[in-house]
């Protein structure tokens, strides 16, 4: 079986590694979760308004330059 964890150190290696990783993750508490995920989402949907707002802005800019009289043309 070690022979198959070699790449990654060795069976002992990954045993330690899991050891760490199952510490560290004890102290993360649900409710830390909760309100990261909570931040995020609001983050997102922050994000995608100002994606909407800035598409309004382009679709308005392309409507007016449109509008413009081209080289040559009365204006």
């Amino acid at each position: 079986m070690d022979r198959r964890f070699m790449a990654a150190g060795g069976l002992g290696s990954l045993l330690n590694l899991y050891e760490q990783v199952r510490r560290e993750l004890e102290r993360v508490s649900f409710d830390e979760l909760d309100r990261m995920t909570f931040e995020i989402k609001n983050v997102i949907e922050a994000l995608l308004k100002m994606d909407y707002e800035l598409r309004k802005v382009h679709n308005l800019k392309l409507a007016f330059e449109a509008r413009q009289p081209g080289p040559g043309g009365s204006g």
